[in-house]
């Protein structure tokens, strides 16, 4: 945790502080660089290095760290596209969660749902379906269907602010032809995410996470909208003395939002950076002691 960077000291305070620390990390513009084709997001190598090798301290020192992602994605795509072993994958904003073993293939993640949802799954469908028809199927238009949620990405149209406008008047008009539901808009710039009201977000993940794990110190990355509702919940605890920790934004390609600069403790200019800082975590947990409890593990 050496060099200039002006976060190098805060870090290295925070890791020295006995206790488990809890990383999480939101994926697409923060641990991947940005496409404009949501299918073709792909990890910074040095990113997955870096997860890596936090998974393998995490394993042999289980009370110590903990890894997680936390995306909107599935929680499939996302290790799929990670492909690090060993950590814990929150899906659709915490919706859904799932893990598989270090050196195992991401095909092997098993997907759990938050209960109470199931009635969601065939609105989430018919949406899916209607709201294209409706638009007549632009090509800018990806449908990422997420079984009792479903998300409109709107990134690859020249026009997004049209494109969205478009994409929220067509699901206003499907919406008339289904029952009453549980859906609602969720937080996104470049993505109509519908998913049921019941089931929170990123903010109620981490609370729930935090409760779970009662970490000592926590670091929290992400770029969009959603993070700021993580990082709103990080500072909480950290005010009442329940924990210390960081909030981290990252700048992605399509810019950060003013309330994720406003919510973040420190902002990195790309997902390289926090890759940077991934790997430095890493570098600082592996020199430290070995206890007998550790070895015993």
């Amino acid at each position: 945790m050496s060099g200039p960077d002006p976060t190098a000291g805060r870090l290295a305070r925070l890791i020295d502080r006995p206790g488990r620390l809890l990383i999480l990390s939101d994926f697409d513009g923060t641990l991947a660089r940005g496409s404009r084709d949501p299918a073709a997001t792909a990890i910074v190598p040095l990113a997955r290095v870096a997860l890596r090798r936090l998974a393998g301290i995490a394993a042999a020192r289980p009370e110590r760290l903990t890894v997680a992602v936390l995306t909107g994605r599935t929680a499939a795509d996302a290790a799929a596209r990670v492909r690090v072993g060993g950590i814990r994958y929150f899906g659709d904003h915490g919706l859904q969660f799932g893990s598989y073993p270090r050196g195992a293939r991401a095909e092997r993640l098993a997907t759990t749902f938050q209960a109470g949802h199931d009635a969601s799954v065939g609105i989430a469908e018919r949406l899916a379906t209607r709201v294209p028809e409706l638009l007549g199927r632009p090509v800018w238009l990806f449908v990422e269907r997420k079984g009792p949620s479903v998300a409109f990405h709107v990134r690859q149209a020249e026009d997004r602010a049209a494109a969205r406008a478009a994409v929220e008047a067509a699901i206003e008009t499907a919406d008339r032809e289904l029952p009453e539901h549980d859906l609602a808009h969720y937080r996104g710039r470049l993505v109509v995410d519908l998913r049921p009201k019941a089931a929170g977000g990123k903010r109620e993940a981490l609370e729930a996470l935090l409760a779970e794990l009662r970490p000592a110190t926590a670091i929290c990355l992400g770029d969009d909208s959603s993070d700021a509702d993580a990082f709103a919940v990080l500072r909480s605890a950290r005010d009442a003395g329940e924990l210390d920790g960081l909030a981290v934004g990252v700048t992605g390609p399509h810019g950060m939002p003013d309330e994720v600069r406003a919510a973040a403790d420190v902002v990195l200019e790309t997902p390289f950076e926090a890759a940077r800082l991934l790997a430095s975590i890493a570098r600082a947990l592996r020199r430290e002691p070995v206890t007998t409890s550790d070895r015993a593990r």
